[in-house]
């Protein structure tokens, strides 16, 4: 906005009109009187022109010495405003009121903005925030930073630094995730390495040890797959911690069965809104309340911080939920679809092995008696099957084979 159009508004202007041929001859006069008008527009023979309201006199006394009719179109600006309404009790009261409030809220927490994280989601901050007692509505003058990053780390680890500052009535959050270490190898004791279930060798990488099976070897559970014992100089062997990686091509099975007669949902096309208000934070009370009016329905919520101009951060934020009706209906599928499901089931399961597939071989048969459609694959996957079983030096040979089946 022009600077000198604030000015105007604040302390209020004139808008006069004159005829249009006379207007040059008082323009003349204005400028030698030192009197400053401005925005004169010429339209169907008038003249219209501003002047402040504490020059507003001097110009109407200046138009009647010359001779020239002008008069009081309009009253612009707060001062005018206010003499309108200057009987009306309630509304200055209001404003007034409205006045405070908006004194008083600046007080407390407005918003809150977080920055620096980058797998942490901001709302989990923020809820972590609340649980050490800053959050929108917080009492600015009671509020202490030190103790409030202090808790934040004690309560909430995966943040390794934090720094809190106030801006007027936001919060400015800036936090540095950790960096968790890694595992530690631990290398310490006597360890073999034992096959964690049966399986064909496909590759072995020994760390520590010395391998006892080869590619290709077939193995069942519990039989030794690197070796503690490591040949040393003068053919003599020392037992150290074995370690490595062993893949395997391992057995998968699944089964699953599919009922022709399915339950679905019906969407109906209607869709109710539930919209709440927080205030610094206080709810504001809802006489419809926010709980679906449907049998059967999904939900999807939304948060909006609300906004004056679209640019104006106000202290208050927009929960709404929007509820979509649906009704349970019973169909009857074919067993081509069926077997569409099924296959999706089993694709859901191949990956949630979180392996390699190497080959997977399936059969889907129709129960008609049941009215049930079944599906059973065997999967051949690939997985690490070694795991690491430590024994004493001291035992004897028996108890270390019982440990190593174990």
């Amino acid at each position: 906005m022009n600077f000198y159009k604030l000015i105007h508004i604040i302390f209020g202007e004139y808008i006069f009109e004159t005829d249009a041929t006379l207007f040059p001859r008082f323009a003349n006069l204005l400028s030698q009187n030192k009197l400053n008008v401005w925005g004169s527009k010429y339209k169907d023979g008038k003249v219209v022109f501003k002047s402040s309201i504490f020059t507003a006199d001097r110009v109407a006394e200046t138009a009647k010495d010359a001779h020239v009719p002008i008069k009081i179109i309009e009253r612009k600006g707060f001062p005018f405003l206010f003499s309108r309404y200057r009987r009306r009790y309630g509304l200055i009261a209001g404003f007034a009121f409205g006045f405070f409030l908006l004194f008083y809220s600046q007080l407390f927490v407005w918003k809150i903005d977080i920055n620096g994280n980058k797998s942490i989601p901001a709302l989990r901050i923020e809820q972590a925030l609340e649980e050490c007692g800053l959050g929108v509505g917080t009492f600015i003058p009671a509020l202490d930073t030190n103790y409030a990053e202090n808790t934040l780390l004690l309560n909430y680890r995966d943040i390794s630094s934090a720094a809190i500052s106030v801006k007027g009535t936001h919060i400015i959050v800036s936090v540095l995730e950790r960096i968790h270490l890694p595992d530690i190898v631990d290398t310490g004791g006597y360890y073999n390495v034992v096959a964690s279930e049966d399986g064909i060798i496909l590759d072995i990488d020994a760390a520590d040890g010395t391998p006892e099976v080869r590619e290709g070897d077939v193995v069942y559970k519990g039989e030794l797959l690197i070796n503690s014992f490591i040949k040393g100089n003068n053919d003599t062997y020392r037992p150290t911690h074995a370690r490595g990686i062993v893949y395997a091509a391992v057995n998968r099975k699944f089964e699953t069965e599919i009922p022709l007669e399915r339950v679905s949902k019906a969407y109906t096309g209607r869709t109710n809104s539930k919209t709440k208000y927080k205030i610094l934070g206080w709810s504001v009370p809802d006489l419809f309340g926010d709980e679906a009016d449907y049998e059967y329905f999904n939900a999807i919520s939304a948060r909006q911080h609300i906004k004056l101009f679209g640019f104006i951060d106000l202290p208050i934020e927009k929960y709404s939920i929007t509820y979509t009706e649906y009704k349970l209906k019973t169909e009857i599928i074919t067993p081509e679809t069926a077997e569409k499901f099924a296959n999706a089931e089993l694709k859901d399961y191949l990956k949630s092995l979180n392996a390699e597939v190497l080959e997977c071989e399936s059969q889907f048969y129709h129960d008609e008696e049941n009215g049930i459609c079944k599906l059973t694959a065997n999967a051949v996957v690939k997985l690490n099957i070694a795991t690491e079983v430590e024994f004493n030096l001291n035992q004897s040979i028996s108890e270390r084979l019982d440990k190593a089946s174990e």
